[in-house]
């Protein structure tokens, strides 16, 4: 199943639409719309409402190996470095309230700009912005740390439509639904490009490869994202025919001292195992 979590119903309606989704009338705490394949939820704005709405649809769909979760919404920019309607695959979020960094995947959609997002518990404006980041929006930290809790980095994707230059107070209504309606074709290849990974992820057998990433993982102080992360690579790795095995012996003896260690060894790990895969 597909699982669209979007904050507004402005958001969702184009997405309704397209996908002739009807309201779910046996769920009542949140608007949901759905058909055999996907599944939207309106979480409204601000990342502990996303949180749970996350949790919420956990509780409610206990079987979660194979679904998606793709957060949809807008963000406003600080640079006009692309023009407004533009999508972004947004690689890194950060909570602006604690600080705390998610690594959203980034598998799916290859050509798209991919930029990090900066959440926020209060819409920031030109008036009243002091921070450095050039991206911002107030539901995507509330996904990620949920989403963390529940399912696989290769499971959540985080897309976001520019919908201004932190001047919310201009915002039309009908301009913001004409950004979503250009960029449904561009989520129709997402949503297939991660259901392929997702069967891809799920269908080889993995033991031993297992084995050596736990003992990675643990002597390199590897985080529960970036063990994700490497065991998604290697099953990309092992689904085309190749092995991973020989990269990941060659790393056994690794130990980090430290996280920034530990994400240096992360990410040779991950270039010489795509370099086998590419």
């Amino acid at each position: 199943m597909i699982y669209i979590v979007t904050a507004l119903m402005l958001e969702a309606s184009p997405i309704i639409d397209h996908y002739k989704l009807k309201r779910d009338m046996s769920v009542h705490p949140y608007p949901v719309f759905a058909n055999k394949d996907i599944s939207l939820i309106v979480s409204g704005i601000g990342k502990v409402k996303s949180a749970i709405a996350i949790t919420f649809l956990r509780s409610t769909y206990s079987s979660t190996a194979n679904h998606i979760i793709i957060n949809v919404g807008f963000c406003g920019a600080r640079i006009r470095k692309y023009p407004l309607g533009s999508l972004l695959l947004i690689n890194k979020v950060t909570d602006l309230d604690t600080g705390k960094d998610y690594y959203p995947d980034v598998y799916a959609g290859y050509d798209l700009p991919k930029e990090p997002l900066a959440c926020c518990s209060k819409p920031v404006t030109h008036d009243n912005s002091s921070y450095e980041d050039n991206f911002f929006d107030m539901e995507s930290a509330g996904i990620m740390e949920a989403s963390y809790k529940f399912f696989n980095t290769h499971q959540v994707a985080i897309l976001k439509i520019v919908s201004d230059f932190l001047t919310p107070e201009n915002l039309d209504k009908q301009v913001l639904r004409g950004y979503i309606n250009n960029n449904i074709p561009i989520l129709d290849r997402i949503i297939n490009e991660l259901k392929q990974l997702t069967l891809m992820v799920s269908s080889p057998n993995f033991e031993e490869e297992e084995k050596l990433i736990s003992v990675i993982s643990q002597n390199v102080r590897l985080s529960s994202a970036m063990k994700g992360i490497l065991q998604t690579e290697v099953k990309k790795a092992k689904t085309k025919g190749l092995t991973a095995i020989e990269v990941l012996k060659k790393y056994l003896d690794n130990k980090a001292n430290t996280k920034l260690e530990g994400k240096k060894i992360f990410v040779q790990i991950i270039e010489d195992i795509r370099q086998k895969t590419f």
